[in-house]
């Protein structure tokens, strides 16, 4: 059989693109607090600065309506693309599938390793190699482990709450936002105000920690299961032809809404109550919300867009160019973030807050909206994109 095509720009679905153009600019939103080293930044430093209240409040707006949520939804698009491709290329695309996927962890542990460890695309990539296994699987299967996967680390938390209530400490009082230890941290300041060097080893370290805040919090499962469903979302039609299941995403917006945007305010509350570590009932709660909260408000967003697109409501189909080359622009926002943040760019490290840093990642999102049309306008694809497309098919494209 020959391999299929990438699909010219008259078959995409228009509503996928939109809505992959509003998930990676979400995790922009998301990544900025990361990328001006605001998850580090010292308790005196933070508090010296002459936005601390805005920041305080950009801080919880961050927390109820983007931590996770963005991740969430491009999950779910990364699970409707595989779904996709075994629509139109069914056993035979399971190769293509694998192949595009070692392209990926290779972008991405570039990626990683030599500019941002904060990188999501080696985990996608990983991940990504059990989807074959799911793909055998009936829809009601799917479904069953779409709640597994999504209950695995509340459960687990549950499990560590209870082992260190008998044998821990004794105690369960933390103080949120403590920060790294100082041994960590110096490496984290130089980031700020050293050279390429620095930032280098500072992001080598970055990069062990992230992984294991990865194991930690329990990532791999949350993920996943948002795969799974973008999966499901495929067999069942919806995400193949979204016009033709409104009154469904009608439901799913206001479930998602309904459900989700309380839950994230309590989790919200809960983490600048209770630290996720060590475990504590204020910890659980957290965690039980955001299991409940982070993908109900992630479907309540990705219905919330595809039913603007289905509606005709052109004012969001802006961001269909930026989902088309959403590799592209996703790497663009860590070179332009470390160049402005770190030492050997114009260090605003540490010296800008969770306000002035979602503010500058807006200002990002806006430009890379006309920028992406030009692009676009000249060309079939981003162009890492087509890196990424010519090595998976191995010839002109």
């Amino acid at each position: 059989m020959t391999e299929a095509a990438p699909l010219s720009v008259r078959e995409r679905i228009e509503a996928l693109d939109v809505l992959r153009g509003v998930a990676v600019g979400g995790i922009l939103l998301a990544n900025v607090l990361v990328f001006f080293g605001l998850f580090v930044i010292p308790p005196a430093r933070a508090a010296a600065l002459p936005t601390v209240a805005a920041d305080h409040v950009a801080e919880f707006l961050e927390h109820v309506f983007v931590d996770g949520k963005f991740y969430s939804t491009f999950s779910l698009l990364f699970g409707i693309g595989f779904g996709v491709q075994l629509e139109r290329g069914g056993t035979a695309a399971l190769q293509r599938f694998r192949r595009r996927l070692r392209i990926l962890l290779g972008i991405g542990a570039v990626h990683a390793f030599l500019i941002w460890a904060g990188d999501i695309l080696m985990l996608y990539a990983l991940l990504g190699f059990t989807m074959p296994w799911f793909s055998r699987k009936t829809n009601r299967a799917l479904l069953r482990w779409v709640v597994i996967l999504l209950a695995i680390p509340t459960a687990l938390y549950i499990v560590a709450l209870a082992v260190w209530m008998m044998v821990g400490s004794g105690s369960t009082q933390s103080t949120p936002g403590a920060g790294a230890p100082a041994a960590i941290l110096k490496y984290f300041e130089a980031i700020g105000t050293g050279g390429i060097k620095d930032a280098f080893i500072g992001n080598l370290v970055f990069l062990g920690g992230r992984w294991a805040d990865l194991f930690a919090t329990v990532r791999f499962p949350k993920v996943l299961g948002m795969f799974v469903l973008g999966l499901w979302t495929v067999r069942t039609g919806i995400a193949l032809s979204p016009s033709a299941h409104r009154d469904m995403l009608v439901r799913w917006r206001l479930l998602g809404w309904g459900v989700g945007l309380p839950a994230n305010i309590i989790a919200a509350w809960a983490i600048e109550h209770w630290p996720y570590l060590p475990p504590s009932v204020g910890g659980l709660l957290g965690v039980v919300m955001q299991a409940v909260g982070v993908p109900m408000l992630a479907l309540g967003y990705a219905s919330t867009v595809v039913l603007l697109v289905i509606d005709g409501r052109r004012f969001i189909t802006v961001f269909a160019p930026v989902g088309r080359m959403a590799l592209t622009n996703y790497l663009m926002h860590s070179i332009i973030c470390i160049t402005l943040s770190y030492g050997f760019g114009f260090g605003l490290w540490w010296r800008v807050g969770a306000s002035t840093a979602m503010a500058i990642a807006i200002a990002i999102i806006g430009l890379q909206i006309p920028l992406s049309a030009w692009w676009l306008s000249r060309y079939r694809f981003g162009p890492v994109e087509w890196i990424w497309r010519r090595l998976t098919y191995a010839r002109p494209i």
